[in-house]
């Protein structure tokens, strides 16, 4: 039980996870990345000369570091609730393929001989075990599953565009250009110049060929703008929505807002401004006027008070009494880390409740319920 414990926080990938895992992390990142560079580096001939043994122990290493990890997270996988479940869930999912193709394929060609082209193509592909610490391509594949249907309707129009315009261009050119003596060697020409790429290697030779080969070039410039506006407008409403999603979560997980509806909690969120504070810095001090509230996004916080001193991370959040009543701040938020906050201004809440007297009533018995459960405690 104790190993399974020290295992889940070692290769814990959450921002906030032990202090183990986040060099844990930094180690094997480092491994992947010297283990690709290397990959690639071999391809060059002669190129480590006397310092080859060195160069392949250290390889060897890396090897060994990514298989040791594969076999932790194989046995965390199999000590969990699920079981074999569990182990199979892990085993044949994106991440357990990714992470066994960065070393296995690798270590079975040096032990059977196979071609060294085996070691140089999945020691690259080992550079896909960095996705399991990048959401960016989380976000890239739900853009793609998002925006899939413009996205195969703009390479229709672009498939269409090159086969349109190859045509044209070889029965204009196929008698006097050998560039252009059939469609698919047009398809060349035509690929080339919309993707405004102008190779020169076949270009139109003839006058009216000329004249249709600058309006696909200027044509081009327009297509190949499309897929890639696609993406950016996916990109921008994906994370629109990440952030919408967080923020709401924030503000519904608090007790005062326990009463509010769906819709009540978004306009809520609405109202969140985000600021960044410094390690070092104090948030809030003893004795200063509440006049916000405060929800952490990312980071750590200490809260020094009469209740004590403890920790508050990301998810968390303090300073709520400041939404109701203009009392002195009982004690000291200093930020442990650099962290993310979204503010909600006490002023904005109250213009937001303005309309809704029975959502305020409501969300002062939750809070004055909330007092009495603290004096209690302290008590």
């Amino acid at each position: 039980m104790i190993a399974t414990v020290w295992l889940r926080g070692t290769l814990s990938t959450e921002p906030l996870a032990p202090r183990r895992a986040y060099f844990y992390r930094l180690a094997l990142v480092a491994a992947i990345l010297c283990f690709t560079a290397l990959t690639a580096i071999d391809t060059i001939p002669g190129i480590w000369g006397d310092s080859f043994g060195l160069t392949r122990l250290l390889g060897h290493a890396c090897l060994g570091f990514l298989g040791v990890d594969y076999l932790m997270r194989v046995a965390l996988a199999f000590a969990g609730d699920s079981g074999l479940a569990g182990l199979a869930g892990y085993a044949f999912g994106a991440y357990g393929v990714f992470d066994l193709l960065a070393f296995a394929p690798v270590l079975v060609g040096a032990l059977l001989g196979w071609p060294h082209d085996v070691e140089t193509v999945f020691g690259i592909l080992g550079f896909l075990k960095l996705a399991r610490y990048s959401p960016a391509l989380e976000t890239l594949g739900a853009v793609l599953m998002a925006e899939l249907r413009p996205l195969a309707s703009a390479m229709f129009i672009m498939a269409l565009l090159v086969l349109m315009t190859s045509t044209v261009l070889y029965f204009v050119e196929r008698d006097i250009n050998p560039g252009m003596a059939s469609i698919p060697q047009a398809m060349w020409w035509s690929v080339v110049t919309l993707a405004t790429l102008g190779y020169g290697d076949v270009v139109p030779v003839s006058a009216l060929g000329k004249v249709l080969g600058t309006g696909v070039a200027v044509l081009g410039l327009g297509m190949f703008a499309l897929p890639a506006s696609i993406l950016a407008s996916g990109f921008t409403e994906e994370m629109r929505r990440q952030n919408f999603v967080n923020t709401w979560h924030l503000v519904a997980k608090v007790p005062f807002f326990a009463a509010l509806q769906a819709t009540q909690i978004a306009q809520l969120a609405a109202l969140l401004k985000l600021v960044r504070v410094i390690k070092g810095e104090n948030v809030v001090r003893a004795g200063d006027e509440g006049d916000c509230m405060y929800f952490i996004v990312s980071g750590q916080v200490e809260v020094s008070g009469p209740a004590g001193t403890f920790i508050l991370k990301g998810g968390d959040f303090f300073g709520e009494i400041a939404l109701l009543e203009r009392r002195p701040r009982t004690a000291t938020v200093r930020a442990l880390s650099r962290c993310q906050l979204l503010v909600l201004d006490a002023r904005d809440f109250q213009q937001f409740t303005a309309s809704s007297p029975e959502i305020l009533e409501s969300i002062r018995r939750t809070a004055q319920s909330r007092l009495t459960l603290n004096k209690e405690s302290a008590q």
